[in-house]
């Protein structure tokens, strides 16, 4: 069909319309470039189990999130000091972590825990990060920190677990926790933060969702999560412990075995984000037996084991203090051809 002719009488009008929708569009780009607007995400639809459709990324240099292991493949990682990690990795018996874990405070700068991975090639930081879920992120008062973030992920350019505001089921966080937060308030806080890193051209991030087992307020860990779009793997913190209810933190209610299960229903890869064994319980190969029993049992769910080792505010979990443990540990790793210690980007065009 033949279009018709624009009346010249209206041509200056459109042309002063195009003009002015080109120079807002400009001043957008460069109002974003500078740093200084706050980036709102439209919520979009949501609903309780999946929690909307898939979200677009923005575009960016920083390649792609990491690869998810194939069948029964794990990464072995830990959580640990840099001045630890060669110690680590003696212990265990490999050239480095697949990952390797550090603790950002409230608020505080995630580059410092990237700065750890980043001499280890092929090794994923995986950042838990505190962020204040007591304010309302919706209101834009956070969005200036965020954006510094999302620089940080973008320079980074390599794939990263970004674990926020962990073991959100218990009470001991209280600034992401009950009574202070509600597991309402927690979900719309944590789908904010996905969709700001998203749209800011966050594509290189993991966003891991890390509930502790055993429903320490006596709730299912369930009535915190966010939904399938918004997040990447399901974690958890377990520290089984000798004795009589050994098998607790894999049997109880939302212990290892019900997670597992809840993370193969919602079709997502899961890790054991922190574990160890806990002074002063016996220095033997138990532990480490069971974990890497627990994850043989969800070949195609179980996908990373990430030792905690610290001493921590319950115990000594410190590997170097458990010998025996350690000797099972490297001998666990050593007899598993499927034990991964280097970490891939998937292809940003292969996200979902």
């Amino acid at each position: 069909m033949k279009a018709s002719p624009v009346p010249s009488k209206n041509l200056g009008l459109l042309t002063a319309t195009l003009a002015a929708i080109l120079i807002a569009a400009c001043v957008t780009v460069l109002v974003l470039a500078g740093g200084t607007t706050r980036i709102s995400p439209a919520p979009g639809a949501l609903n309780a189990s999946t929690g909307g459709a898939p979200l677009p990324e923005g575009s960016s240099t920083a390649g792609g999130r990491p690869v998810v292991p194939g069948s029964g493949e794990l990464y072995i990682g830990a959580d640990a000091e840099p001045t630890r990690v060669s110690q680590f990795d003696s212990e265990v018996g490999i050239d480095q972590p697949g990952i390797l874990g550090g603790y950002v405070s409230l608020n505080g700068q995630i580059s410092s825990v990237l700065a750890h991975a980043k001499p280890y090639s092929g090794t994923a930081p995986m950042v838990s990060w505190s962020v204040d879920f007591t304010k309302n992120l919706a209101d834009g008062s956070l969005n200036s920190y965020l954006k510094q973030q999302a620089v940080e992920l973008i320079a980074y350019g390599g794939p990263v677990f970004l674990r926020p505001d962990w073991e959100m089921d218990g009470t001991w966080y209280p600034n992401w926790s009950p009574p202070k937060v509600s597991a309402s308030e927690y979900i719309a806080n944590w789908r904010y933060l996905v969709r700001f890193m998203r749209s800011a051209g966050v594509t290189n991030v993991a966003f891991v969702w890390c509930p502790n087992v055993g429903e320490p307020t006596g709730r299912p860990a369930s009535d915190w999560y966010p939904g399938d779009s918004y997040v990447d793997w399901i974690g958890s913190d377990a520290y089984p412990r000798q004795g009589s209810d050994a098998d607790d933190a894999f049997a109880e209610a939302d212990g290892l075995n019900q997670l597992a299960a809840f993370a193969k229903q919602h079709g997502k890869p899961m890790m054991l984000a922190e574990w160890g064994v806990t002074s002063p319980d016996p220095d033997n190969a138990w532990l480490f037996d069971l974990v890497f029993q627990w994850a043989a049992a969800y070949p195609e769910t179980v996908k990373a084991l990430v030792y905690f080792d610290y001493v921590g505010t319950k115990g000594d979990h410190l590997l170097v203090d458990h010998p025996n443990g350690a000797a099972e540990f490297k001998y666990l790793v050593q007899s598993d051809d499927k034990v991964l210690t280097k970490v891939s980007a998937q292809p940003v065009a292969d996200q979902g």
